[in-house]
């Protein structure tokens, strides 16, 4: 008998670029807690579960509004001592608005600085303008005051942590941006038009102070709005998004559609297409100077291994949790519903007043996750991460996390190696055919530090069905097959495609079976 030599095709899930020297960083990374305003504009469940487990930066302007914040907290139950004031002007408590966006490298970290010009009001859909002398987009009581209090958030902030500040030059609202943490960033039109430039000059100031290489501007999808990209969107890892969906009766549901579109078109930091979500967003009451409202579920928050999702007291409720179930698998996902003090709105929700505030020390990981296309043999599946440990602790061990998901058991592991400069790798082992496979990666460092890739939950991908004596899955049944059999048989190992009379051992009576498959 001649020799057969056995052909392991390797699936790459290889990186198509590295991590940038320079990033914002994105919104699922790993972070210290939140930045909340006092007085609130939450409901007591959600401040209760922002610290829970992390770190709440409370802004305060004085005492008594620091006293009054710690009296309603502890009424509360909440452990104080994962509270943290910050004294500061404030006007609203809108943080994710004008609250710290935050620049990392390597021996580099800096809270971002920018100008905040409020909520300015802007048509958009379908060319429609009917503000009818509206300018306004978050109306508040005057008080003598204005938006120009909130400009002093970031640095109260930075300086009440000791972290280095950035200045930039433009009017930059966080709800109005998202970000792959890539050097990838997302905004509609409204971004650049308030700050009364062209594209390319406000392109190129942010490049030039954040490094974000790729700003995509998108058409202003609402008839009138403050057009924030977050009411429409959600990026909930590098390479997946969550978008707005509205009914077809909808006077904006072309421009929706148009909107998600540009993201069907578009390639990710990997180079390949995005994974999307659509979630329905049905019509809800709204205050006067809402047009259009419907429930803005992407507009939550992202917390570790939480997500935070507004809901309405709507039948649409349930089902916008399971999207990101769907999305996040192995997240825990929470709903909360507003109160009479602080209802959600179709422009002005979770996500909005909360700003998440990330650790300088973080352990990141870069990871293009396996998808079905990507394989073509079960045979051996390769697994790559490129890793920066910002702490600079050194690396202590990288681990991949593995199951069949039909198994109630234990995650398997697996080591990854050093192969080049931060980037590690690892084979799986030979995976049973038609199997939903999880996976994650953990890294330690040699201080403790731990990060998960992703962050929490685990990604997935399915093997190759496979035929019935196709042992090689080479879509034969020959000779070939016969002696990966034999070799199964001798080293006392199991494959499902071997088993032709299905009682779970691999033996003389399959390979008898298969002989006479041959011959015939």
């Amino acid at each position: 008998m001649g020799k057969y030599f056995i052909v392991f095709i390797l699936v790459f899930s290889s990186l198509y670029s590295q991590i940038p020297d320079r990033r914002i960083v994105a919104e699922w990374e790993p972070a210290l807690g939140t930045m909340i305003r006092w007085p609130l504009g939450i409901p007591s469940d959600l401040v209760a579960e922002l610290a829970e487990d992390d770190i709440l930066y409370v802004l305060v302007e004085n005492m008594n509004q620091l006293n009054s914040a710690r009296n309603s907290f502890v009424s509360w139950n909440i452990d104080m001592s994962n509270v943290d004031f910050v004294f500061t002007d404030t006007y609203s408590h809108w943080t994710r608005d004008h609250g710290p966006q935050f620049l990392i490298g390597e021996n580099h970290w800096e809270v971002v600085n920018q100008e905040f010009d409020g909520y300015p009001v802007e048509s958009g859909c379908q060319e429609v303008n009917n503000l009818n002398g509206q300018d306004e987009g978050r109306p508040l009581d005057d008080e003598g005051r204005g938006w120009e209090e909130d400009d002093d958030t970031n640095i109260d902030f930075a300086n009440h942590l000791n972290w280095d500040i950035l200045d930039i030059p433009v009017y930059w609202t966080g709800g109005n941006f998202m970000t792959d943490g890539y050097g990838m960033g997302f905004s509609t039109e409204l971004m650049v038009n308030e700050n009364n430039m062209n594209e390319n000059e406000f392109k190129n100031i942010i490049e030039e102070y954040l490094s974000i290489d790729s700003y995509h501007i998108l058409d202003n999808p609402n008839v009138e709005s403050i057009q924030h990209i977050d009411c429409m969107a959600k990026l909930v890892d590098s390479e997946t998004i969550i978008i707005k969906q509205v009914s077809e009766l909808s006077p904006e549901y072309e421009c929706i559609e148009e909107f998600a579109d540009y993201f069907y078109d578009l390639n990710t930091f990997y180079g390949r297409p995005f994974e999307i979500y659509r979630i329905y967003c049905p019509g809800i009451d709204a205050p006067w100077w809402e047009v259009n409202s419907v429930a803005a579920y992407t507009n939550s928050l992202i917390l570790n291994s939480k997500v935070l999702v507004p809901q309405y007291g709507i039948s649409a409720d349930v089902q916008a949790l399971e999207i990101y179930e769907q999305a996040m698998p192995g997240y825990e996902v929470i709903g909360f519903n507003e109160s009479t003090s602080s209802p959600w709105y179709g422009e002005d929700a979770l996500h909005c007043r909360v700003m998440g505030i990330f650790d300088p020390n973080m352990i990141h990981i870069s990871h293009k996750s396996i998808r079905d296309e990507d394989i073509i043999s079960n045979g051996q599946i390769y697994i790559e991460a490129e890793v920066v440990d910002y702490a600079n602790q050194g690396i202590d061990l990288i681990m991949l996390h593995w199951k069949y998901s039909a198994e109630d058991g234990p995650f398997s592991q697996i080591e990854l190696e050093l192969s080049s400069d931060n980037i590690y790798s690892a084979t799986f082992p030979i995976l049973n055919s038609n199997s939903l496979i999880e996976y994650y990666i953990v890294v330690t460092n040699s201080e403790g530090g731990m990060a998960l890739h992703p962050n929490a939950g685990w990604h997935t991908f399915n093997t190759l069905e496979f035929m019935i004596g196709d042992i090689n899955e080479d879509t034969f049944i020959n000779i070939q097959d016969i002696v990966l059999m034999i070799n199964l048989v001798l080293m006392q190992n199991y494959n499902g495609a071997a088993d032709l009379n299905f009682d779970g051992i691999i033996d003389v009576l399959d390979i008898v079976q298969l002989v006479n498959i041959v011959l015939s």
